[in-house]
């Protein structure tokens, strides 16, 4: 029998763990083993919701801790385990031992190279690497703006300033006011908008108030107006900051980041912290992480140069390069057991995805077509109306008996044709005008495609299923235009970007 501070007694308990799979779970004793041995940029972040917890007792002090999501048949681990160093690697081979016998594989997740030292040489622990970026690090003590190489960070902190941003620290009792949570809460809100990509989970979801008590606040402020918002956690072993939430709104002044960087790390220097970290740069500098998997290599830095439309690689690594850190720290996916790379990299984009890689990608999608002018929506409509006026003259020509059956449906899927070809460039002319009545228009049409659809397919297969050859190709041809229509006109009713109406704009305003 054991008892662990803030969970009673467990009795019938042959070896000293605990797994505990509730996420109700009281968070004190987590909070004291992180107190105690928290010493990774991403410990503080276990204490959010999703995770799941695994506690190794130890002789003296609290338990160590390890936090993980499930995804498919692994166990995703967040950062390393929070344990004494001496006590890591046994810690770390129990927690991969008891995964392994439930049936799960093993990730740890921005591992450093004092994690793999701590396991390298273990008997029986085979494990794999994969390369996941760089961490930029300084000592906050010796932090100087005035110094040559900051340069540029300095002319972007001085024209923020000359703008009138100003930098204030909350106070515990200013974080508490409605009014203070909702300004950061519309910060948060119009910078998730103006992402491309869908909100991710895991390590970098956003819980800004998630005990608050522990962590730092910033607002970056223009008049009367939140413009930037940064949220540092604590790293206690270290006695350091990981400056977690650096955000700012679309429009905020040029240089209202890099003030907010500069006022955090003025007060971890006043308050004589060793560290600060600004976390992760995703497959930075992976060319020179030393692991000899060449194509796995090349493979990332793929994903890397293909992937900057959906996400800043080389900006992020770029940005966080001004401020002159004074070591970047490679990271890694740590696999237990090696091997399965492919299988191991869908459970870290399943963990990260949290709702799931489906919901993920269509949200993705969705935010990628809301940042596509009307402008191109308009044009997109005029072709499909300029398209329309040959196929309708097509309809025209073509022998009504034999293509549908009597020369009166033939005149009216003419009309019908004429009359859509015009609705669709009033369509695009609204679209172009940005009136938001345009919404509502595309619906209308979209039900008029598709009913166009649904009646050419029926036509179809009553009269032309012996059809081939270019006939054949000319019935596929009605049935596809339609649809694909139908397709866009639903996709541009609910994420082109309209303005609201007069009407609902005052509605929202009054509701709030």
């Amino acid at each position: 029998m054991i008892t662990i501070p803030g969970f009673g007694r467990f009795d019938d308990i042959e070896c000293n763990e605990v797994l505990i799979t509730t996420l109700n779970i009281h968070h004190d004793t987590v909070l004291e083993s992180l107190r105690a041995y928290g010493d990774h940029a991403t410990s503080f972040q276990i204490l959010e919701p999703r995770y799941e917890y695994w506690f190794y007792a130890l002789d003296n002090g609290p338990p160590a801790v390890v936090a993980w999501v499930q995804a498919g048949r692994y166990r995703a681990v967040a950062g390393i385990p929070v344990a004494p160093p001496d006590h890591l690697a046994q810690v770390s081979q129990r927690f991969v031992r008891e995964s392994m016998e439930a049936g799960f594989r093993v990730l740890f997740f921005c591992a450093d190279a004092r994690f793999i030292s701590a396991i390298e040489g273990l008997p029986d622990f085979n494990f794999g690497l994969i390369p996941i970026g760089q961490q930029p690090e300084w000592n906050p003590r010796g932090w100087e703006l005035n110094s040559p190489e900051k340069r540029t960070v300095r002319q972007q902190c001085n024209r923020a300033l000359n703008k009138g941003v100003t930098i204030r620290r909350l106070t515990p009792s200013e974080l508490n006011e409605p009014s203070t949570r909702t300004e950061i809460a519309d910060v948060l809100e119009r910078w998730l908008n103006s992402r491309q990509m869908s909100s991710l989970g895991f390590l970098v979801d956003l819980q800004p108030f998630h005990h608050a008590a522990e962590r730092r606040y910033y607002v970056a402020e223009a008049g009367s107006r939140a413009v930037g918002f940064l949220a540092a956690i604590p790293v206690y072993a270290r006695q350091g900051w990981f400056f977690e939430d650096v955000i700012r709104v679309p429009d905020a002044p040029n240089g209202t980041i890099e003030l907010l960087i500069h006022t955090a790390m003025k007060d971890a220097q006043a308050s004589g912290e060793d560290w600060v970290t600004l976390g992760l740069s995703p497959l930075a500098g992976i060319e020179e992480s030393r692991v000899e998997r060449p194509v796995l290599i090349w493979l990332l830095k793929q994903l890397r140069r293909h992937g900057e439309p959906f996400y800043r690689f080389n900006g992020l690594r770029q940005f966080k390069a001004r401020f002159k850190p004074e070591l970047w720290t490679s990271q890694f996916i740590v696999q237990c057991p090696s091997g399965h790379t492919i299988s191991s990299i869908h459970a870290v984009l399943d963990a990260f995805a949290g709702g799931g890689l489906a919901s993920f990608v269509v949200d993705t999608m969705r935010r990628m077509l809301r940042r596509i002018p009307l402008r191109y929506w308009a044009i997109m409509l005029v072709l499909l109306a300029g398209l329309l006026v040959p196929w309708t003259i097509l309809l025209a020509l073509a022998d009504g008996s034999r293509w549908f059956g009597d020369e009166s449906i033939q005149n009216a899927w003419v009309a019908f044709d004429a009359f859509l070809a015009i609705a669709l460039a009033v369509l695009g002319w609204l679209t172009w005008r940005g009136k938001p009545i345009a919404r509502s228009g595309a619906l209308f049409l979209a039900g008029t495609t598709l009913t166009d659809f649904v009646l050419t397919t029926v036509q179809a297969f009553n009269l032309h299923q012996d059809v081939s050859g270019g006939p054949a190709l000319f019935v596929l041809a009605g049935m596809l235009g339609p649809i694909s229509a139908s397709l866009f006109l639903i996709t541009m009713h609910f994420t082109a970007p309209f303005p609201r109406s007069v009407g609902r704009v005052q509605r929202t305003h009054r509701m709030r």
